[in-house]
């Protein structure tokens, strides 16, 4: 370990080596801190830096005899938490805790002051200071120190590993072609992509914390809702094709079941059902046409058997036999799904 003070000297400590101004090693894991203490009195620190060292490993202290220093390391150097005095020149503990904040907004901040009073523990707690501790160089307030440092350090470290997580997460949903919604137990929304803001015709940032139901009035007491609600109470997925009248779309949507709401995959399919409309149109267009068409080809056999083979009739039948077959072809290319009775 290595300790470097306002002054940029470094001090080695005994047993111990470093260099808290070098590069930046590979991630660190709860036994490698790096913690800035801010005090004026020099002294005290070498005492708690030479005690902490016995407790936490790989220990690197950074050091500053004022706020004006401190935030000068904060910016340079990867700082894992602040134990800061209360009292220093030109300004106060809790003032500096805002300011840090403002570089490193997450950064944990240790108030260690023999200042101690309940106004300053109050002031302290509304500042949101991470942990507020009399000063005293006591063996068992020493330990109490280390421990609230490395709890402070771990539990920013794991809070930043599940934001990393939910971030890669996120731009995943993001690269899926299909917009993304994440709804809660009551249908709240807790997230969505921008394709699915953009399909909902509103702003994102507007649409979070809103029930869908809200958002989508007009689907209440629909096929849609009830699904929903179905895919929530049974833990099983669901599909269906939704007609959201406000919007005149047709959407393709696929609901599962996860952390206790539903995460919802939904895409635009209007073209495709405006398509499959005009296909259909056609279709019966045809089978309209085939059904006038199927009496004349009767009327016109009737007629061939009673003139024979070589009369006029006979090729007007045949004719209109390969004519009902063309439209039966054109029938089935435009309604693959139709019965053939």
């Amino acid at each position: 370990m290595a300790r470097k003070d306002a002054g940029g000297a470094h001090h080695d400590l005994p047993g111990v080596h470093g260099d808290v101004a070098g590069p930046a090693a590979a991630p660190r894991d709860v036994d490698d801190i790096t913690i800035l203490f801010v005090d004026d009195e020099r002294q005290l620190l070498s005492v708690l830096a030479s005690n902490l060292e016995e407790d936490i490993d790989d220990l690197e202290i950074v050091t500053a005899s004022n706020a004006t220093e401190a935030l000068d390391r904060l910016e340079k150097l990867e700082i894992d938490c602040i134990v800061s005095d209360f009292k220093m020149p030109g300004t106060d503990g809790l003032s500096l805790l805002e300011r840090s904040r403002e570089v490193e907004p997450n950064i944990p901040f240790i108030l260690f002051t023999s200042k101690g009073s309940e106004d300053i523990a109050s002031r302290a707690i509304n500042a949101d200071v991470t942990d507020y501790l009399q000063k005293d160089l006591g063996g068992e307030s020493l330990t109490l120190l280390s421990n609230r440092i490395t709890n402070a350090v771990a539990e920013r470290r794991a809070r930043e590993a599940v934001e990393d997580t939910l971030t890669h997460l996120q731009t995943i949903h993001e690269r899926i072609s299909d917009a993304y919604i994440g709804l809660d137990d009551e249908f709240t929304v807790t997230y969505l992509d921008a394709d699915a803001a953009t399909l909902l015709q509103d702003d994102r940032e507007r649409l979070v914390g809103e029930r869908l139901w809200d958002v989508l009035p007009e689907a209440v007491d629909s096929p849609l809702q009830a699904e929903f609600q179905r895919a929530l109470e049974s833990g099983e997925s669901v599909e269906l094709q939704s007609h959201y009248e406000p919007f005149d779309t047709w959407f393709d949507v696929r609901a599962f079941p996860a952390d206790g709401g539903l995460s919802v995959y939904f895409r635009d399919i209007t073209e495709r059902k405006d398509r499959e409309a005009k296909l259909q149109e056609v279709a019966d267009g045809l089978a309209e046409i085939g059904e006038h068409t199927e009496t004349l080809c009767e009327a016109a056999e009737k007629l061939a058997d009673a003139a024979g083979e070589d009369d006029v009739e006979a090729e007007l039948a045949a004719g209109l036999r390969k004519l009902v077959g063309g439209i039966d072809s054109l029938e089935s290319i435009a309604d693959p799904d139709r019965d053939d009775d």
